[in-house]
């Protein structure tokens, strides 16, 4: 077979109608079961909560308002996977893009008009997350350093940053524009957050079912080499994968600032590792040439009603980095097991 063909069959396009079957078969399961265990898991944390508090309005608009970022974390983690890459510095991006982003708007806020601010700010946290994801392609696909490594470095870089910039402390005094025009304005129970990351969301998918750059990237994730010989632009879409995730984690460090009106310097580091969990759980796989942008919503969504459950029902918040380190250990796992699968058919 081909390794054209092998990129398609893994996506679930090949034209090799029992392979794709079973592999379309199998990525939908995916979904269709991490939709069952979600439903127990709301069941348990509704019966454990004070007076059902689990499924109020406003704790559900807590977890859409949630999802908004890490869903934009996910679909990063989930492409860079396809491709047999990984990004460990996304909480970092997120949290030195709120810095920046924040520090601008604040000079601004009191000379320009606070809608100019805010347009500023949410292109300078988007700009300063392709310039730290350009710098984290550049190594990886020019230097030759392994992703993990290369973005292990710019976790430890961008967080220091952050820190610096932020002189040690969280942001106060952002426009208050940012939460009443933007944060805080819903549709029904819908947050305008959560609404712009489905959106974002659903245009990276499409993009990559539809374009030669989602074909040439499950291609560069199934077999780098016989991908470059092919003539895949190998550094080029390498640079592109991880500037489209550190620009997500941008937009998330946006976003981030409209929901709490203030930076959080000292959180997010955990956030790369739920992303690459939920990626994982939905079927994503972490070798590359496969991707499920449907089960990794999923994944992620089931790593938000863990998140909140916990907080609900008043366990310690160490419970949350253990809950996430064994949907890691889970992930990787089936991750494992459906290759064996794979390979055994």
């Amino acid at each position: 077979m081909s390794t054209a063909t092998q990129i398609s069959t893994a996506d679930g396009t090949s034209t090799d109608g029992a392979l794709t079957h079973r592999l379309r078969r199998g990525l939908a399961n995916r979904a269709v079961q991490i939709i069952l265990v979600e439903i127990v898991v709301i069941a348990v944390f509704q019966a454990l909560s004070p007076d059902g508090a689990f499924l109020s309005e406003a704790n559900i608009r807590g977890m859409l308002l949630t999802a908004s970022q890490v869903l934009l974390l996910t679909a990063g983690q989930a492409v860079l996977m396809s491709a047999g890459h990984i990004d460990v510095s996304q909480g970092a991006v997120l949290i030195v893009s709120s810095v920046v982003s924040g520090k601008v708007m604040i000079a601004m806020s009191t000379g320009a008009g606070a809608g100019t601010a805010l347009l500023v700010g949410l292109l300078v946290a988007v700009v300063t997350g392709a310039v730290l994801g350009a710098v984290n392609g550049v190594m990886t696909g020019l230097v030759g350093i392994s992703s993990l490594v290369a973005t292990l470095g710019m976790l430890s870089v961008a967080t220091g940053v952050a820190q610096v910039t932020a002189g040690g402390v969280n942001l106060t005094g952002l426009p208050t524009e940012l939460a009443t025009g933007f944060g805080n304005v819903r549709f029904g129970v819908l947050p305008l957050p959560t609404l712009v990351g489905l959106v974002v969301l659903a245009v990276i998918w499409i993009l990559f079912r539809t374009t030669d750059w989602g074909t040439h990237v499950l291609a560069m994730g199934s077999d780098v080499v016989a991908a470059r010989r092919a003539g895949i632009k190998t550094l080029r879409k390498t640079v592109s994968m991880f500037v489209l995730s550190s620009v997500l984690a941008g937009l998330a460090g946006y976003i981030d600032l409209a929901r709490y009106s203030t930076t959080n310097i000292s959180g997010h580091l955990n956030d790369s590792m739920a992303a690459i969990a939920a990626a994982l759980i939905g079927g994503t796989a972490l070798t590359g040439g496969r991707i499920n942008f449907l089960g990794a919503v999923f994944g992620a969504l089931l790593a938000i009603i863990l998140q909140s459950g916990l907080v609900i029902i008043d366990l310690s918040p160490f419970y949350q980095t253990i809950a996430v380190g064994v949907m890691l250990l889970i992930a990787v796992s089936l991750d494992r097991g459906n290759r064996a699968r794979l390979g055994a058919d």
